[in-house]
């Protein structure tokens, strides 16, 4: 395995076409991370930003490539884009049907609904945008033209900033698609992977001094908050090998075509692979966005009832976290089968002649595939809550602050995205030098046409 790795990186570093690929990806990414870091114009930050204790905040800076924290032009992010394209997949699964055609009529319906996705981005970037600037400032760490609330912001600064974050967001959107085509790996992916990494120096430094105190305490206590941070880092890794390992855990359903020879050895049957954690991070950002609702709604009612609004919703609450982990685990199933999709499988395999050995198809192939997918959902799930809620849990019982907290979404996010930019890496490569043969041989075929016509010419 390792002698392939090595292979696999020899061929990938030293293709010029994947690393001008790679280089024009890294240059795109610096572009964007100092972009996130430069505060837009009429803001000042009075002191370092930690958006930790508010959910809707956090995810947004996450989910914005950290660019909320300093309310930068990028602070809304790709998030617009991530939270309408979720929404317009649910309503195409047959909930409204104009979309569900679209999605079933193949290149054309796809492209319409990603203008659909980008209309919907705009008016989600002013949502997004205006939460954002609401949550921020009401921390009392920004002053925007000179002031320090919400309600004393004139109405055309509200509207300066507000287009500002749409821009922002539109301009990310196209940052991640020129990735997307002329870079390498999935933009959507990397550009919030970039604001996770560009983060985790910092985060273990603040961890440190959160752990290790060294004035005014005794060598006993240093010595216990030096072994607490080398804790904290092994159990960053034991996190990072599971998700790992969950996140290449897959299920293989295995398939033959009509027609073809029945055989018995597992190795000769190709397989439709049906991943641990089929939904990914989305349930994680459900979960998110709906219990950061209550919190918002609380900024419009008395001081009394939002304290016990927040107090239950909460993260850092038992309640509240059970309450995350549940709705984690229900949008674990719904998500999976609706981005798999069984009924569509079921309806493929029977067009195209396929069949799952001893099932009958159609109908009972459908309720085959779900009655697995629902199986790996009991270990995915689970797993996929217990990892977001560690930040929490950790917050509840040592009380570290939750933004320092080891594991969560930005956990996933790394490890899928790291897996995922390594993978197209080597397809990169595979591509270009299947394009560079292929050349090869056309050219072989012309030369040889020449030398032909040559021949036949000087025979006159």
């Amino acid at each position: 395995m390792n002698s392939n790795f090595f292979r696999e990186s020899k061929k990938v570093f030293t293709s010029k076409k994947v690393l001008a690929g790679l280089v024009a990806t890294l240059s795109l990414l610096i572009f964007f991370r100092i972009g996130a870091l430069i505060a837009m114009p009429g803001v000042k930050i009075l002191e370092d930003v930690q958006t930790e204790g508010n959910t809707l905040l956090d995810i947004m800076n996450l989910l914005g490539g950290g660019g909320a924290s300093q309310l930068s032009i990028f602070s809304v992010g790709i998030s617009p884009y991530i939270t309408a394209q979720i929404i317009v997949q649910l309503l195409s699964s047959d909930i409204i049907k104009p979309l569900a055609r679209l999605a079933k009529s193949g290149e054309k319906g796809r492209r319409k609904i990603e203008i659909i996705n980008r209309i919907l981005t705009v008016f989600f970037a002013l949502a997004q945008g205006y939460a954002i600037l609401s949550l921020s400032i009401s921390t009392g760490k920004f002053e925007i033209d000179g002031q320090t609330t919400l309600a004393s912001l004139q109405w055309y600064t509200v509207f300066k900033v507000l287009i500002g974050f749409v821009a922002g967001s539109l301009i990310s959107l196209f940052i991640a698609d020129i990735i997307t085509k002329k870079g390498i790996g999935n933009g959507i992916s990397l550009l919030i992977m970039s604001g996770i990494l560009s983060s985790l120096v910092t985060n273990f430094q603040n961890v440190f001094f959160v752990l290790v105190q060294t004035d005014g305490v005794s060598p006993n206590q240093v010595l216990l908050g030096y072994l607490s941070f080398i804790g904290y880092l092994l159990l960053f890794i034991i996190l990072l090998v599971g998700v790992i390992f969950i996140y290449n855990s897959i299920r293989k359903i295995p398939i033959q075509q009509i027609g073809q020879a029945l055989t018995t050895s597992s190795e000769d049957l190709a397989y439709l692979p049906i991943k641990v954690n089929a939904a990914g991070v989305i349930p994680v950002i459900f979960a998110s966005s709906i219990m950061s609702i209550p919190s918002t709604i609380a900024q419009f009612v008395s001081q009394d009832v939002s304290q016990v609004i927040n107090n239950f919703f909460s993260l850092t609450s038992w309640s509240g976290l059970s309450l995350y982990v549940i709705l984690i685990i229900l949008f674990s199933f719904f998500y999976s089968y609706i981005q798999l999709n069984p009924e569509q499988i079921s309806e493929n395999f029977k067009k195209s002649g396929k069949y799952i050995p001893g099932v009958k198809a159609g109908l009972t192939t459908e309720k085959y595939i779900s009655r697995v997918l629902i199986r790996i959902n009991c270990i995915g799930a689970p797993f996929l809550a217990l990892i977001a809620s560690v930040p929490y849990i950790l917050s509840i019982t040592t009380g570290l602050p939750s933004g320092l907290a080891i594991g969560g979404t930005g956990i996933i996010i790394i490890v899928s995205g790291s897996l995922d930019f390594w993978q197209a890496l080597c397809s990169a490569e595979t591509n270009y030098s299947y394009s560079k043969s292929k050349k090869s041989i056309e050219q072989k075929y012309i030369d040889s046409q020449n030398e032909d016509d040559s021949s036949i010419s000087h025979l006159w």
